[in-house]
């Protein structure tokens, strides 16, 4: 079974941009929903402490804005082992 990534993004925003961009240069496959159109999911983020767009959610984990090394890290887990 293949994990559900949403990564959570607002307009203009280029710190979204980025992580899409990584996330499809590692072939990693996400959800994209908009943050701006779900006022519920801004107050949970908000709840949870995550303020900074983007804000990607997997199985397990969740963080906010533009993390290189959780994408690292995601990219390493998801691979087959060899």
């Amino acid at each position: 079974m293949m994990m559900k990534i949403t990564v959570w993004t607002l307009p203009s925003c280029v710190q979204c941009d980025n992580t899409k961009r990584q996330l499809d240069k590692r072939g990693i496959q996400y959800e994209v929903r908009e943050l701006k159109r779900n006022p519920k999911a801004i107050e949970r983020f908000t709840e949870l402490g995550l303020v900074a767009a983007p804000i990607i959610e997997t199985d397990a984990k969740r963080w906010s804005g533009f993390r290189l090394d959780k994408i690292n890290s995601l990219d390493f887990h998801l691979r087959p082992s060899a």
